[in-house]
């Protein structure tokens, strides 16, 4: 009898605190400890405007083989508690057509291992993204996560050591929130940190304009000097003048 109570007891406790799971839009639905339900879709068929009224915090389309639309999907539904959202592994190549002011509470997003070439226009302002292992070449779209905890690892980004933005890129590397900035200087080379690859150009272009301040100021100061000097001269031949 006592063994049946406890039975009961651990199945009681097994309700309680296992998350149901249940399937529904396409994918496996369950609970969380908030109460707030996660998703996790394997499959072609997925329903996003039904999974948006579940009210889910975390919703993972990982591995899926989706491309563009679905952003147009997400856009044109609200998510208004998602916090976490997975889209790694897919086919998606660019994001211009995604608006993250759908999901006012979206605090991370994984765009791993896919195909991406851009990245939108508009700052990111998500806490944490992850971009890591795409196609991103163009250094110049990283300006977008500057307020961001973004990894970045994996692109085959191109050092353009001379530009204004790989200079602000590299001289605010150990305070930025980029993770893992990697770049490549030839075609044929692996990517490696832009503080190695940066260093010696970047820091010869700084010496340069060291060294072009100073010899502008020492022509200054001697333009400065002769126009004195000639002054004292007129003046000397002036006074000589006058006492003779």
């Amino acid at each position: 009898m006592e063994m049946k109570n406890i039975y009961v007891l651990l199945g009681f406790l097994t309700l309680a605190f296992c998350p149901t799971i249940y399937f529904e839009c396409g994918c496996f639905i369950s609970g969380s400890i908030n109460g707030f339900p996660k998703a996790n879709c394997k499959r072609s068929d997925i329903d996003i405007k039904c999974l948006s009224h579940q009210e889910l915090e975390t919703l993972g389309l990982s591995g899926n083989r989706l491309n563009e639309t679905i952003l147009s999907k997400l856009n044109s539904t609200e998510f208004e508690k998602l916090e976490h959202l997975d889209l790694s592994n897919n086919m998606i190549t660019r994001l211009s057509s995604f608006k993250f002011n759908t999901m006012p509470r979206l605090q991370s997003v994984n765009l791993s291992h896919n195909l991406l070439t851009e990245m939108p226009g508009d700052p990111c302002r998500i806490p944490f993204i992850d971009v890591s292992h795409n196609n991103l070449t163009d250094m110049h779209s990283l300006v977008v996560l500057f307020r961001t905890n973004a990894i970045t690892k994996g692109n085959p980004f191109l050092c353009n050591c001379s530009s204004p933005t790989v200079k602000r890129l590299y001289t605010t590397a150990s305070h930025s929130k980029l993770k893992n900035i990697e770049c490549i200087l030839h075609d044929s080379d692996q990517p490696k940190p832009l503080s190695t690859q940066c260093h010696k150009e970047i820091e010869q272009n700084q010496t340069s304009l060291l060294e072009s301040i100073i010899l502008y100021c020492i022509q200054y100061f001697n333009s400065i000097t002769l126009f004195f000097l000639i002054m004292f001269v007129i003046g000397v031949v002036l006074l000589c003048k006058k006492i003779k």
